[in-house]
């Protein structure tokens, strides 16, 4: 196909046909998931169902709960709910803009199909929106999913009415497109201006950049204003900080300005404020078009040299050695193939950038924390918002357990038949996948709960209940991840981003955080009694052994979320063998 380096014909319709056909494939993939009828496929369906709607009204529910405190508040109710929505759009736009970077990399330089549709008579116009359509869904439809119920919990509480749903109708759209055509941008020239034999370079300008967004944008929101009015002279200054977009030059405080005026009917200059999202949500995919006609044939050719190997690579076998030393023989051999293969993946270890900014906002949110100021007494409080950080923490564990643990079958892929004519049992293989990620995400673990928990200075007996309760619900999170992956692989992926997008992942994620929140309900009553021995001092007080029972249930609970799953999954590997 010719890509000659000028204006691409993007909005040409004498054959706009070009631009579905390029499309198909991703519509026909939803259309063959959704109506396929195989055993079983409708009751996955209904399920998948279920927990969806389920999900959607608990976010409904704590958003809803939230708003209807700040409305309690007189005279700050609307512009702390206006402040935690611009919050909301903007942790929104910076998942928006890392995401449609990793999916940009994947669509446009190292999808499989690449090399048929270059090759096809197609005009780079529609090639590119076709791939920049695809873009945008694979990475925005989760946040949209989010998006809905929080939107609703905004209406119920203050009451916008059809013409909120008319602007949020208007709004959503433009605010999805302007992080994807931006990611697109950046990756064409990235890829373009780096050497291919350095597109781990690539990936790690895309992470570094991400990392920074991520961190520009959560100091921006400034969070901590909602919650330190003794931080302003007067109560009207303190009003007119909180009714201020903090980042006014971004994309998220002018969708945020907009919502707000048809919530809060606050003034608000809507004819500067939506043409303004517009006109970037129309220029930049303009400009990241013609980008794309000039460079992306030459980066797509460049992106396919091969990488220059290595010659000296004792030291790392020796490292990898001496790492998977503790695992018997057979363990350590497949261990070693797969680090191995995940440090070839480019797809797959630039994801740890973004683990990285993860950590440190996580702990930072810690740290700002004004819990000296309560009224509540610092020492209660500090356990509750530490025993509150074991949900958390076993949260961020689910998500990264389904990025990493879950796709541990899967990318095995057409070469799994070699596993399974080895003379190596399948339970071994599988016990090999959990004890290797079982070791990242129990450090990974260990180091969220010691690190908030020593920010928040809580008291001995919180930090030993957590480092252990952590310690046992990553044994379960990661047999979970492991486990479901086996019975729900996908080997058909075109690149590892689309394996956690799974049924598999999804039912993955869920039961990981179901399993998390069962933990916590178990250990909450019995925390609960020792916190508030500070609030009630003439009761009688529950002493430390209180504790016992429920970490014991908490350790049978973790034994049967390790062994079922992994059982399960041998079983599923061996019914694909036979």
């Amino acid at each position: 196909m010719n890509r000659a380096p000028t204006m691409p014909g993007l909005f040409k319709i004498d054959s706009m046909n070009s631009f579905f056909v390029l499309l198909s494939p991703t519509i026909l993939s939803w259309k063959n998931e959704l109506f396929r009828r195989e055993k079983g496929s409708w009751l996955r369906r209904l399920f998948l169902l279920f927990l969806a709607a389920g999900f959607c009204l608990g976010t409904y529910w704590v958003v809803r709960r939230v708003l209807l405190y700040f409305h309690s508040v007189h005279g700050l109710g609307p512009a702390l709910a206006f402040q935690l929505l611009l919050i909301i759009l903007m942790t929104f736009l910076s998942m928006l803009l890392f995401s449609n970077l990793i999916t940009a990399l994947s669509a446009f330089f190292l999808a499989s199909d690449l090399p048929l549709l270059l090759s096809a008579p197609t005009s780079p116009g529609h090639f590119f929106a076709a791939r920049l359509t695809s873009t945008t869904i694979n990475s925005s439809w989760m946040v949209l999913f989010f998006t809905l119920p929080i939107l609703a919990a905004y209406d119920t509480v203050f009451r916008g009415g059809a013409v909120f749903y008319l602007w949020a109708g208007l709004v959503l759209p433009l605010f999805l497109v302007i992080p994807a055509a931006t990611g697109v941008l950046v990756t064409h020239l990235l890829v373009y201006f780096l050497p291919a034999r350095r597109i781990r370079d690539v990936l790690f300008f895309i992470g570094l950049f991400a990392f920074i967004i991520l961190y520009l944008l959560f100091r921006f929101s400034r969070p901590e204003d909602l919650v330190r009015p003794e931080s302003f002279g007067f109560f009207a200054q303190y009003l007119t900080a909180m009714e201020t977009p903090s980042a006014p030059y971004l994309p998220s405080s002018w969708s945020a300005e907009i919502l707000g005026a048809a919530l809060f009917k606050r003034p608000a200059d809507l004819w500067l404020f939506y043409p303004l999202l517009a006109s970037y949500a129309l220029f930049l995919p303009w400009v990241a078009g013609w980008i794309s006609s000039a460079v992306h044939l030459a980066a797509w050719s460049k992106a396919q040299e091969s990488r220059q190997g290595r010659r000296k690579t004792r030291l790392l076998d020796a490292l990898l050695h001496a790492l998977t030393r503790p695992f018997p023989k057979t363990a350590q051999a497949i261990a070693e193939k797969d680090i191995k293969s995940f440090l070839r993946d480019t797809t797959q270890w630039s994801q740890l950038f973004l683990l990285v900014a993860l950590i440190v906002v996580y702990i930072y949110n810690f740290k700002v924390l004004p819990l000296d100021r309560s009224p509540i007494p610092a020492a209660t409080l500090r356990t509750i918002v530490s025993f509150a950080n074991l949900g958390l923490a076993g949260f961020v564990l689910s998500a990264v357990a389904v990025r990493f643990a879950f796709p541990a079958v899967s990318l095995e892929g057409k070469a799994l038949w070699i596993l399974q004519s080895s003379p190596i049992a399948l339970r071994s293989v599988l016990r090999s996948k959990f004890w290797l990620n079982l070791i990242p995400l129990l450090v990974l673990g260990e180091l969220l709960i010691y690190l908030s928990n020593k920010f928040l200075r809580v008291p001995d007996w919180m930090m030993a209940l957590s480092l252990v309760t952590i310690f046992l619900m990553t044994f379960g999170i990661t047999a979970i991840g492991v486990g479901v992956g086996a019975m729900h692989p996908k080997f058909d992926y075109d690149h590892a981003a689309q394996i956690p997008t799974s049924f598999g992942g999804v039912l993955s994620m869920i039961l990981s955080v179901a399993f998390v929140g069962l933990c916590v309900m178990i250990e909450a009553w019995p925390v609960y009694l020792i916190a508030a021995r500070a609030l009630k001092p003439d009761a009688a007080q529950p002493g430390l052994w209180a504790l016992a029972p429920s970490v014991a249930l908490v350790a049978a609970l973790t034994t049967a979320a390790v062994i079922v799953p992994l059982r399960l999954g041998v079983k599923r590997l061996d019914a694909i063998e036979k």
